[in-house]
């Protein structure tokens, strides 16, 4: 291949795709409204926690009056359908509480992390182009 047909890469800053050639500032983090529903607060995991206790104390209630009926079918579906399924289904929306908060936890290091190398590389750069290194 000849130097005319090779790709070439151009590295730029942040702060040059911002300024270039429109001069628009990066968008400003929003402030949430609650500090409970920041991504890096432990409240939606303890909220997600405690649904699912809730859904595992609704399926031993449904357990323990469906084991004193044992010869009964007909007696013990009123209690398998409030107690068990509606149990069943807060643990799984408990267990989705807490899988969302941990990927929004997860999230938000990742971009802090991406910040902070930004912001390094881009430190080393300017020491680079003043002669310092």
């Amino acid at each position: 291949m000849t130097a005319a047909t090779d790709p070439v890469v151009e590295v730029r800053s942040s702060d040059e795709i911002y300024a270039a050639p429109y001069d628009v500032e990066p968008p400003a983090p929003r402030a949430s409204r609650l500090p409970a529903l920041n991504a890096l607060s432990p409240t939606p995991t303890y909220i997600g926690i405690a649904v699912a206790a809730v859904g595992f104390g609704l399926i031993f209630y449904a357990w323990s009056k469906v084991a004193g009926i044992a010869d009964n079918v007909a007696l013990q579906l009123p209690y398998l359908v409030t107690g068990g399924l509606t149990g069943l289904g807060l643990v799984m929306v408990g267990v989705t509480i807490v899988n969302i908060a941990a990927k929004r936890r997860d999230a938000r290091l990742r971009q802090q992390q991406t910040e902070l190398l930004a912001d390094a590389l881009h430190e080393l750069r300017s020491a680079l182009d003043d002669g310092r290194l």
